[in-house]
Order: C-alpha cells, then structure tokens, then sequence
C-alpha cells in the first residue's frame, strides 16, 4: 500500500471517529481501538521517518546551495541576473570588485546607469532584442567604475525562464537575463 493511500485511509478512519456522537464513540469495540491505536503508532513512526528524510534533504540542499553560491562567486567573470525592465537583481563578487562598487551600490539599479555615456544607447537600443533572445549575441560597452575609471566589457546573455510559452509577454517579465561580463581593459592593453 502507498504512503499516500495510507494516509488517506488513516484520513477518513480519524474523520468517521470524529464524527462519531458520543454514544456512538461508547460502542467501538476494544479490538477496534487496538486496531486505530496501532494505525496511529505506525502513522506516527512513518511521519517521523519522513520528517527524518526531509531533515536529510534539507540538509543535502542547504550543502549543494553553499557549493553553488562558492561557484558564483569565486567566477573571475562578472556574472549579473537583470530583470525585464534592465534592472539588476543580483551580482557576484566578481563583478563589484571589476566596479569597485559594493553589493548595495548596484543591487536594484539599472544596467544602463553603469554605462559609459557614449555607449548606453548601443545597450538601451539592443537591450529588448537581446532579453527576448541572448543565444549568440554579445555586447561590447565601456563600464564606469568607483572612481569614474571606464573599462571595455564583453556582455554575453542567457534567459532564465521557468516557463514553456516564451511567446506569452507576462511569461517574458517573468524571464531573466544573466549576463557574462569578462573584462576586456588586460587584453586591450596587450
């Protein structure tokens, strides 16, 4: 029997008792008790066997996520999550140190704000297109760091999308843009 069809008739056995009157709760026999009393001990084993499981997972989950989030970070390219609108949602640490910038400084900013003032309509004008379909494209843009440095970048784009129907423009706002930023200004001075 599965756990499910366990649990649902543990389910309707413990709604009937309930619904039992007291007068009618009197006349369980002795041998019906045992018999709910032992369905509740092995109800209540396999809940904490499946707590025991869950705590497991979790722990499994917790441990992958560390793993991923060293990855993120330790990346020697600037990896940026922007939403629809160009807005930038998370960052790594590669990224504000190519800036000099903080967490804080550019977390819910948008992208364009951090382009040199000659190259933002090169982003602002190709931004839609390249939401809609990264695959292949690429940017080259100058970044303006703390202290007003520019630096040449290379922008290269994946979607992020949960859904199946792209074509659906409240599934589009859904949808973000990770953008690869390599650092161009070592290879540019070779």
């Amino acid at each position: 029997m599965s756990i499910e069809k366990r649990q649902q008739e543990l389910k309707s056995r413990a709604e009937q008792i309930v619904n039992f009157s007291p007068k009618e709760i009197s006349s369980i026999t002795p041998e019906e008790i045992q018999r709910l009393f032992y369905d509740l001990q092995v109800y209540q084993i396999e809940l904490q066997m499946q707590n025991d499981e869950l705590q497991k997972t979790q722990l499994e989950l917790t441990q992958a996520n560390n793993k991923h989030s060293f990855i993120y970070h330790s990346l020697p390219i600037g990896i940026v999550i922007l939403d629809h609108q160009g807005f930038i949602e998370q960052i790594n640490h590669a990224f504000t140190n190519m800036l000099k910038l903080t967490v804080r400084d550019l977390v819910k900013k948008h992208f364009s704000k951090l382009i040199l003032e000659t190259d933002k309509n090169i982003f602002i004008q190709r931004y839609e297109a390249f939401f809609k379909s990264p695959q292949g494209k690429s940017m080259h843009l100058h970044l303006l760091t703390a202290n007003n440095k520019n630096i040449p970048v290379l922008i290269q784009g994946n979607a992020f999308d949960e859904s199946d129907d792209l074509g659906d423009k409240s599934n589009l706002q859904q949808r973000k843009l990770i953008f690869t930023i390599t650092d161009l200004s070592s290879v540019e001075s070779n």
